[in-house]
């Protein structure tokens, strides 16, 4: 077992939940050890402070599993973590959803895996090579906990870089089940959709703006919806589901357009949209709002989910620049008295500094506002630290 020497600044963090030791952050030398050795921290009284998951290949070394009590890491340790997780998300089913997150990560005592469940398929992704040794453990408890008919494993980019040079696997690999022979099909709040659970983002589909989606839902009826950076279009399908009268989508990624068209047929099988009602532009969201607003196009509901500003901390202040322009844009193409929605899922900017800059930016496009609410994380994808809470959004009327 591995022995890792850390700070007592560190110390303290861990006790309060923080839930990695990065590799600058070891200060003993020469640690023998390889992906996924369990790794023990002491503190400076030489008192167990901490367990976790060893990589020397991550700059996340030690991914912590257990604090305060030394337990022992097995099946039944990972069976009770299993079942809290589901408790959490008990009455999904029934509330027709059958595309979510079962575990999420650290929030859930799975630090470095993610597993979503599209109806009946389950989708493991691995941010740490370190889970390996433990799949055999994991696939037991799948079959064992949820009724799905197969597993698919997805890797993060480093892990995958790790995994090529072994020839093991690969992405998409079958963990078990039948193959996949195509997009897997699921409900979110009773609406049909499909993911590429092989080569889809994430694990196939964001899971994690089913509350806000929702939300759309809710207030859309009769109203003219813009949906800026609309990818496969989940937000627009929502949109008509409420009962919108017409949907304008934006998005630089043809194939991602394509992916659009299709959820709404999915959905909407028996009725033929005109181009008054739906209609797409392939262009940058930027540019996209600069025109619109050059053509005095104006809209009751403007929806603005960019992909993530600052994928690194030194990107914050370029990130919190581009959403307050972001915001100034989208507030001038929506009508007096109409919604804005504006998110991020940039885990480097804190959501008061998001939504500072979101209403400066409605601000500066010379308009009032009513700040209706603000947004987080749905129930299944919990966090337990600040690292883990990265998406936020916030409705406003405009004035």
């Amino acid at each position: 077992m591995v022995r890792i020497k850390i700070s007592k600044i560190l110390e303290q963090k861990i006790r309060r939940g923080y839930p990695w030791v990065f590799h600058y952050q070891v200060q003993n030398e020469n640690i023998k050890g390889k992906a996924g050795d369990l790794a023990v921290v002491y503190d400076s009284k030489n008192q167990f402070l901490a367990i976790g998951l060893y990589d020397p290949e991550s700059e996340i070394r030690l991914r912590i599993l257990q604090t305060s009590n030394p337990v022992d890491i097995d099946s039944d340790f990972f069976e009770e973590r299993f079942n809290k997780a589901l408790v959490l998300r008990d009455n999904l089913f029934s509330e027709g959803t059958t595309g979510y997150r079962v575990i999420n990560g650290e929030s859930d005592g799975f630090p470095g895996l993610v597993l979503d469940r599209y109806e009946n398929t389950a989708v493991m992704k691995l941010y740490t090579s370190a889970w390996l040794p433990y799949l055999d453990i994991l696939i037991e408890l799948i079959k064992k906990k949820i009724a799905v008919k197969r597993c698919v494993l997805r890797r993060s980019r480093k892990v995958a870089a790790l995994l090529e040079t072994s020839k093991i696997y690969s992405e998409g690999h079958l963990l078990f089940g039948d193959n996949v022979d195509g997009p897997i099909r699921f409900k979110e709040n009773g609406i049909d959709f499909e993911a590429d659970v092989i080569f889809g983002q994430k694990t196939g589909f964001y899971l994690d703006q089913r509350d806000n989606r929702q939300a759309v839902r809710l207030l859309s009826k009769r109203k003219s919806v813009l949906n800026v950076f609309s990818y496969t279009g989940a937000f627009s399908v929502y949109a008509f589901a409420g009962g919108a009268s017409s949907v304008l989508e934006v998005d630089s990624n043809s194939i991602a357009l394509e992916a659009s068209k299709k959820n709404l047929r999915l959905h909407f099988s028996s009725r033929d949209f005109s181009e008054a009602e739906f209609s797409q532009i392939k262009a940058d969201g930027f540019n996209a709002l600069s025109a619109l607003e050059s053509d005095n196009q104006k809209y009751d509901m403007v929806i603005l989910d960019p992909p993530a500003f600052a994928k690194r901390k030194k990107q914050k202040n370029v990130a919190l620049n581009a959403y307050m322009k972001l915001a100034k844009a989208g507030a001038k193409v929506t009508k007096k008295g109409g919604l804005l929605f504006a998110a991020s899922c940039s885990v480097h900017v804190s959501p008061a500094s998001f939504f500072k800059n979101v209403f400066l930016g409605i601000k500066s496009a010379g308009h009032r506002f009513e700040e209706i609410s603000r947004t987080s994380h749905a129930k299944d994808h919990p966090f337990i630290s600040s690292e883990g809470q990265y998406l936020k959004g916030v409705f406003c009327r405009i004035i």
